[in-house]
């Protein structure tokens, strides 16, 4: 395959990915600015794996108005994404940007179809995010050898490859985003005044990847010598009426939001808070809080955890407790809350990360510099 010298406006077809969302909408309307880039969006609408209670909410009518809806056929865990193997074989395009999912039998076909036809394509999506071993490391490079690089979310993921003989510069680091530049406060909130009751908060979709209950066992064995905090939960899912008996049970004060995606009133609810949890398996919730300037108590070690869980910092930008243990969550959340001002640094520091790493401009420059890279290898 000939290098391929990237021109003002070069088109590239790319799937956003995983799905359509709001949280997608500040990169999409950044990569669609773009003056080197042509970009031709194609997308699931909503995540239609998951259950009604669990999905996610989708970006706005002008933003789906600029992608192309993608229909997938589902066997299974096996899927199909109609239209994508025929793009790559009509060509006339720079780039084929495709979701790096390796139970999608069409990606498999687009990327042997690149190669046949001598098509660049790439794929976005987690790589590795725990380490692999046998029949399912070796597929998942068999995946990645037909295509011509990676663009990943963390830096785990280009260090596992590297170590399971992908060439390092097959993968290139993009991270993840929520909110733009200009949305960040220039500063950490101000902690609202809230008497001598701390407030934690936790925002995630109500799932059984996203289990609460160590929390709740933690909070209700609190010190009675200090005030016990209260905890705003953001979020819905099939667990939210379990998780509210459970709270209840413990005598925990804890308040179900439901989904909130208006940023004042996000901001509002973090600008009480004095720590976010991060409790079983992370993700974009981490960038969420740090970009409030709010550290993160985070589980340790969790399987589930996305490539975001590397921007919490021990000591740095946040705190981590033992996998499952409700004694150790509870004793770092009494050191934390006992020290706000060693709160307020690591949340700085957390809000400076974000800038610097997890913004959509951050991310879309990330993201063409990636394709830079790979039009010119």
């Amino acid at each position: 395959m000939d290098p391929v010298t990237p021109t003002p406006l070069s088109r590239i077809r790319l799937q956003v990915q995983p799905t359509v969302s709001h949280y997608r909408e500040p990169l999409v309307k950044r990569l669609l600015a773009s003056a080197e880039f042509t970009y031709d969006l194609v997308g699931r609408v909503k995540n239609s794996e998951a259950s009604e209670a669990d999905r996610i909410a989708s970006a706005s009518a002008g933003v789906l108005a600029r992608v192309t809806p993608l229909r997938t056929r589902a066997l299974g865990p096996l899927w199909w994404e109609a239209g994508q193997v025929s793009a790559v074989w009509r060509g006339g395009h720079a780039a084929y940007v495709l979701e790096g999912r390796i139970y999608t039998l069409s990606t498999w076909v687009a990327g042997a179809l690149g190669k046949l036809r001598g098509r660049r394509v790439l794929l976005w999506g987690h790589g590795w995010k725990r380490p692999e071993s046998g029949p399912k490391r070796l597929l998942r490079l068999a995946f990645y050898t037909l295509v011509d690089g990676l663009l990943v979310y963390g830096e785990r993921a280009q260090e596992l490859g590297t170590a399971y003989g992908v060439p390092r510069q097959k993968i290139h680091v993009i991270y993840n985003s929520l909110y733009s530049q200009q949305q960040l406060p220039a500063q950490p909130l101000d902690r609202a005044a809230a008497g001598d009751q701390p407030t934690l908060i936790y925002s995630s979709r109500l799932t059984v990847r996203h289990r609460l209950d160590v929390l709740a066992d933690a909070l209700s064995d609190w010190p009675a010598d200090r005030p016990a905090p209260r905890v705003v939960i953001i979020g819905e899912g099939s667990e939210r009426p379990r998780l509210e008996r459970v709270f209840s049970e413990a005598g925990v004060e804890a308040t179900f939001l439901g989904a909130v995606y208006d940023f004042e009133q996000l901001k509002d609810h973090y600008g009480q808070a004095q720590a976010a949890l991060a409790i079983g398996g992370a993700g974009l919730n981490v960038i969420q809080a740090l970009g409030f300037g709010v550290p993160v108590v985070a589980e340790a070690g969790n399987r589930d955890s996305s490539p975001e869980i590397e921007a919490v910092v021990e000591g740095h930008t946040g705190r981590y407790y033992d996998a499952a243990d409700p004694e150790s969550l509870r004793q770092v959340l009494i050191s934390l809350l006992a020290t706000p001002e060693e709160a307020r640094r690591l949340g700085a520091n957390g809000l400076e990360l974000v800038r610097q790493r997890y913004t959509a401009e951050a991310h879309a420059a990330a993201f063409e510099a990636g394709l830079r890279h790979f039009l010119r290898s």
